[in-house]
C-alpha cells in the first residue's frame, strides 16, 4: 500500500507542470517551448537523483526513503503555488524533482524484494503509478482553471503532504529470510551482466525515457491543438487511462514469458503507434494516444523485472538508481528535444522524432536480448526468462 500510494503520488508530482504549462504559457504570454524548458532542472533532478537516492535506500531503509520523497514532493509543489514565473517557479521543480527522484529506487527496491511475484507485484504497483498519470491531467486542469495555476500547486501538494503525515502509520516489512539458493543465483546474475549486457540494458532504458518523456510533456498541448471535441486536460488523462490497463498486462507477461523478448514486443508494438499520430485528429488521435500509452507503460514492469533480475539483491535499489539515473536523467533531454522541434516544424513532428528514438530502442534491446542470454550461468537462463524470482520475504 505504502509503495502504491507513494508512486501515485510521485506521478501526479511529475505531471502536474506539463499540464499548467499550457495556462501558464497563455497568461503569462510566454512561448510554450520556453515555459517546457523550465522544467528541464527538475527534470534531471529527477533522474540523476536515483543513484543517490538507491543507494541511501539500501543503507538506511527503503520505507524511510519513500515516506521522505512524499514529504519532499507536498512540500515542494505548496512553495510552487507562491513562486512566480521564472527562477522562482524553475527552483521549485528542481526542488520537486530532487524529491520525487528518492520514490523509484526504494519503492521497486522494496518490491523486488519483499514480493514473490515479482513481475505481478510490479504491474500492481504500476497501476497505482498509472492511475497518478491518468489523474493528474484533469484534476490539475480543474484545480487551475477554477483557482489559477498557483492555487493548482498549492492544492495538490497540501495533499501529498497530507498523504505521507497518514503514510506513517502504513506497516512495511522490510526483513527477509537469509538468503535463498534463488538469491545466490540472482546475485551471481548480477555480477556477470554487470558489464555489456547491464550496459546495454541502460541504454535501451535511456532511449525508453526519452519516448516516454517527450510523450508527456508533447501530449497535453499536442491534444489541445488537435482535439476538439473535449477539452485537453481530459483528453490527456482519457488517454493515460489505458496505462493502467497495460501495467497490469505488462506485470502478467513479465511473470509468464521471456523478458528480453517481451520487452521487444511491447516497444514495437508502439513504433506504428507514434507514426501515426503524427497525421491523427480528434477521436483517432485520442485512440491512438491510448494505444500508445498501453504499451509504453505497460513495458516498465517488464523492464523493471529485468533490472531486478541482473541486480544483486543487496544492491537492489541501488541497481534501480543507476536504472532511474538512464530513465530519468538523460532521458529529460527529451525537453530540449521538444522544446527545438516544436517552434520550427511543430508538434506533429515530435511523434516522427520519438518514433525514430523507439526505432534505436528496438536495436539496442535485439542486441542485448542476444547478449544477456550469454552473461547469465547456463543453467539457470530463467533469470531473464520470467521475472517472479525472489521468494523471500513475500
Amino acid at each position: 500500500m505504502l509503495t502504491g500510494v507513494a508512486h501515485t503520488a510521485t506521478h501526479y508530482a511529475e505531471l502536474t507542470y506539463p499540464t499548467l504549462a499550457v495556462m501558464l504559457a497563455r497568461d503569462s504570454g510566454t512561448p510554450l517551448e520556453h515555459v517546457l524548458a523550465w522544467s528541464f532542472p527538475g527534470y534531471l533532478l529527477f533522474g540523476f537523483g536515483a543513484l543517490p537516492a538507491g543507494f541511501l535506500a539500501d543503507r538506511f531503509g527503503r520505507r524511510r526513503i519513500v515516506l521522505l520523497s512524499l514529504a519532499g514532493m507536498g512540500l515542494s509543489l505548496v512553495l510552487a503555488g507562491f513562486s512566480r514565473p521564472g527562477p522562482q517557479l524553475v527552483a521549485c521543480l528542481a526542488l520537486l524533482g530532487l524529491a520525487a527522484s528518492l520514490y523509484h529506487p526504494a519503492g521497486m527496491g522494496l518490491i523486488s524484494r519483499a514480493v514473490a511475484a515479482r513481475g505481478r507485484g510490479l504491474g500492481i504497483n504500476g497501476i497505482f503509478g498509472s492511475v497518478g498519470i491518468a489523474i493528474t491531467p484533469i484534476v490539475t486542469a480543474a484545480l487551475a482553471t477554477t483557482f489559477g495555476w498557483q492555487a493548482a500547486f498549492g492544492l495538490g501538494g497540501a495533499v501529498l503532504l497530507t498523504l505521507a503525515f497518514l503514510s506513517t502509520w502504513i506497516p512495511v516489512d522490510e526483513t527477509t529470510g537469509a538468503q535463498s539458493a534463488t538469491g545466490q543465483r540472482d546475485a551471481a546474475s548480477g555480477a556477470a551482466a554487470a558489464g555489456s549486457s547491464f550496459a546495454l540494458l541502460c541504454l535501451a532504458a535511456m532511449l525508453a525515457g526519452i519516448s516516454y518523456r517527450g510523450n508527456t510533456l508533447a501530449l497535453p498541448p499536442y491534444l489541445a491543438e488537435r482535439v476538439s471535441f473535449v477539452g485537453y486536460g481530459t483528453a490527456t488523462s482519457l488517454a493515460f487511462v489505458l496505462g493502467i490497463v497495460g501495467q497490469y498486462c505488462g506485470g502478467l507477461v513479465a511473470d509468464r514469458h521471456d523478458l528480453r523478448w517481451s520487452y521487444f514486443v511491447f516497444h514495437l508494438a508502439s513504433l506504428p503507434v507514434l507514426l501515426m499520430m503524427a497525421t491523427a485528429t480528434n477521436l483517432p488521435l485520442l485512440a491512438l494516444a491510448g494505444i500508445f500509452t498501453f504499451f509504453s507503460l505497460g513495458m516498465q514492469p517488464i523492464e523493471n523485472s529485468l533490472f531486478a533480475a541482473l541486480t544483486p539483491e543487496r544492491w537492489r535499489s541501488t541497481g534501480y538508481g543507476v536504472k532511474f539515473i538512464f530513465t530519468f536523467g538523460v532521458g529529460s533531454v527529451a525537453v530540449w528535444l521538444v522544446a527545438w522541434v516544436e517552434p520550427a516544424y511543430g508538434l506533429s513532428r515530435v511523434y516522427l522524432a520519438l518514433a525514430a528514438v523507439v526505432s534505436a530502442l528496438l536495436v539496442v534491446i535485439a542486441i542485448f536480448a542476444r547478449s544477456a542470454a550469454r552473461h547469465l550461468p547456463r543453467d539457470e537462463p530463467e533469470q531473464l526468462r520470467t521475472g517472479a524470482s525472489d521468494q523471500a520475504g513475500a
